[in-house]
């Protein structure tokens, strides 16, 4: 039974994710009434859109991390 609550939780907290992104983020509507939340879900949506940068800090977190193991996989072969 917990079990069930905390996947339903989960998923209850990651439509109203969603729908945050698209009607704040995309759409624009609130803005006047939340502006910092509504630029940050722009962002994000740009983010998983693809059109945006990746953050600097996230870039160096793949280099840091990435690199070394596809390395190794060529190393292995």
């Amino acid at each position: 039974m917990t079990t069930i609550v905390l996947a339903m939780f989960v998923i209850f907290s990651v439509a109203g994710a969603t729908a945050g992104v698209v009607l704040l983020g995309m759409e624009g509507r609130g803005k006047s009434r939340a502006p910092q939340l509504a630029d940050r879900f722009a962002t994000a949506a740009q983010h998983l859109n693809g059109d945006a940068e990746p953050p600097a800090r996230f870039t160096r977190i793949v280099n840091r991390y990435v690199a070394p193991v596809m390395e190794h996989r060529q190393h292995a072969r």
